[in-house]
């Protein structure tokens, strides 16, 4: 069946005649569509009504074709599963001050992640006496661009239609640049629907400023990370924020393969190298697991590849004790680094650190290997990643999220799907990561109801290609933002949701009873404030409001059911839909690394 996918266009277009820029917003959605914003999310809001009526009546709804949501924490955690697959921004409008303040956890879940979003914005009229009365007065704010400021990469309120048009352009570039990140720009409702004379437009030439330049390591620093490898018994790579492209994924394989290097990578982040490969040292992890921690300890010789929380990684490991490793760090991150958020995390020991991207970095160590090989001599011991396979309890019906995982990849080989996300209570083990898109991570500020919006945005991104997006949501994730599914409805998307279900906000209940046990107090009580049930929401019946396939029956509850709902579920995502699947499963998969 061939996938239909919506697109709402306009009747009796003023582009289809002789036409040309009127207003200061026809003059922004031309700008937007000649930097290549494929895309704009939005909810409606009057304080970009003309940029609205641009979309529409001045470019025909088309590069930027808009994307209606339901909330703009939606529109940017779509924009966010966009560039997390694309690695390229699209643009998401927020309505003046109010939708700002809906926006901003997701704008900041977007910068946390480093990932590039182009966020509208709007206020005013500045000119207090150009005020309606009551409304606009409450829907501007003086300085609008301070509610995100701390978490965003480069904002502007421009005061001109050429001076937007150059902050535009800016705001495009700059998210794109490494450490990728989103930018505001908020333009005032006077500049966007006044009269303009088209002649004094100033369009800057695009191709001449969207340079995604790397920045590479000097050869002094080559020079001196292969001196480490050449001296290296025992080298481990971490490979932490790096590309999505096909070509850095086998890249990163040879460098490790040449070195005789132990890989880890790490469960916050997207999959950077093949789980099953003989070099993958670990299950990857939120945390260090024990295996992880042992072979932090047992390597001579670190390179982390722009690695998350590299201190505390090391600090998990060796405790208060000084590593005894040889230590190189390659990354860009401190240009993001700043007073307002700590995601700067602890200062790392580090004897070579190095400013340059990761994914350069790779190219130019595998470059001067392949001219100079190596002679390493490695003492790993040998060892093999076995495919995970299921850890439930094989004589009960009851559903693990592990056998989940295993009844998925039967069911959709890993080579064939993009798994999106995957709750808290996902064991690294069940994760196989075949291709760069295998595993797209997590949302970078670790909060909740990140989880629907991205996976439309995700979709969105993978319309075309033959790989099914799947997320594996939990329960409170998925209710916190559910209404995000309406626009993979709405538009057609195929995607499959699988709702992880353990009627609790589970996390919590982890929580609880360690401060419980620290107290000497009942553990009966953990659960108070924290379970949904009475009345448990009806999952299924909130997808289908919302225009999602479900499965007859409702909620999953036994596993010898979970091959067949699974397998139609995903054949009919294969046909461009949009279908959810409610599973009642055990939250087993909390371990001691997350209390």
């Amino acid at each position: 069946m061939e996938k239909q996918y919506v697109s709402d266009r306009p009747v009796k277009l003023s582009c289809d005649e002789d036409f040309s820029v009127e207003f200061g917003s026809d003059a922004i959605v031309e700008q937007l569509s000649r930097l290549g914003l494929t895309y704009i999310a939005l909810v409606p809001g009057s304080s970009y009504r003309g940029i609205h009526d641009s979309l529409i009546n001045y470019n025909g709804n088309k590069e930027p074709q808009m994307l209606l949501c339901l909330h703009e924490e939606h529109s940017i955690a779509i924009a966010h599963g966009y560039a997390k697959v694309t690695e390229r921004p699209m643009a998401a409008a927020v309505h003046a001050n109010v939708g700002l303040q809906h926006a901003a956890m997701a704008i900041y879940n977007a910068f946390a992640d480093r990932t590039p979003v182009v966020v509208l914005g709007a206020t005013g009229p500045v000119d207090n006496a150009k005020k309606r009365p009551w409304i606009d007065w409450i829907h501007s704010a003086t300085d609008q661009a301070a509610i995100v400021r701390p978490y965003t990469k480069f904002d502007d309120e421009p005061r001109s239609v050429n001076a937007a048009l150059n902050s535009l352009l800016r705001c495009a570039s700059l998210s794109m640049e490494k450490p990728c990140a989103p930018t505001y720009l908020c333009m005032d409702v006077r500049l966007q629907e006044d009269r303009i004379d088209p002649n004094t437009l100033k369009f800057p030439k695009a191709d001449r400023f969207l340079h995604k330049g790397l920045v590479g390591p000097s050869q002094k620093d080559i020079n001196s990370v292969t001196a480490e490898l050449r001296s290296a018994n025992r080298p481990l790579f971490l490979f932490g924020r790096v590309d999505r492209s096909q070509e850095g994924w086998q890249d990163r394989i040879s460098l490790a393969e040449i070195c005789k290097a132990r890989v880890m990578t790490d469960l916050k982040q997207a999959c950077a190298f093949p789980t099953a490969h003989a070099l993958h040292a670990c299950p990857p992890g939120v945390f260090n697991s024990p295996r992880a921690s042992e072979t932090i300890r047992t390597a001579d010789l670190i390179i982390s590849f722009d690695w998350i929380d590299l201190a505390g990684t090391l600090s998990a490991a060796w405790g208060d004790a000084e590593p005894s490793n040889r230590i190189v760090h390659i990354s860009l991150d401190s240009i993001l680094h700043n007073g307002w958020s700590k995601d700067h995390f602890g200062h790392p020991p580090v004897d070579i650190p190095i400013f340059a991207d990761p994914n350069n970095s790779v190219k130019c160590l595998l470059q001067e290997l392949r001219s100079a090989p190596l002679e390493p001599f490695v003492t790993w011991a040998e060892t093999s990643q076995p495919l995970p396979s299921s850890n439930g309890e094989k004589t009960t019906e009851k559903i693990f999220m592990s056998d989940l995982a295993s009844v998925l990849y039967t069911v959709l080989p890993p080579d064939d799907m993009c798994l999106v996300r995957v709750p808290l209570g996902w064991r690294g083990d069940d994760l196989r990561a075949t291709h760069p898109l295998s595993f797209l991570g997590q949302d970078g500020g670790a909060g909740i109801g990140s989880g629907p919006g991205q996976a439309v945005g995700a979709a969105l991104a993978l319309k075309d290609s033959p790989l099914v997006p799947v997320a594996i949501l939990g329960d409170g994730d998925f209710l916190m933002a559910s209404s995000a599914l309406w626009t993979a409805s709405r538009y057609r998307l195929p995607l499959l949701v699988i709702v992880a279900n353990n009627a609790s906000f589970f996390n919590d209940e982890v929580h609880q009873e360690r401060v419980a046990r620290e107290r000497c107090r009942p553990l009966e009580n953990k659960w108070i404030g924290i379970r949904l049930d009475d009345p448990l929401p009806d999952i299924t019946q909130n997808a289908k409001s919302f225009g999602l396939s479900t499965p007859a029956g409702g909620q999953v509850k036994k596993k010898s059911k979970l091959g067949d709902v699974l397998l139609k579920a995903v054949q009919e995502a294969k046909t461009g839909k949009a279908v959810l699947v409610d599973m009642q499963v055990l939250p087993d998969g909390y371990g001691a690394t997350m209390k």
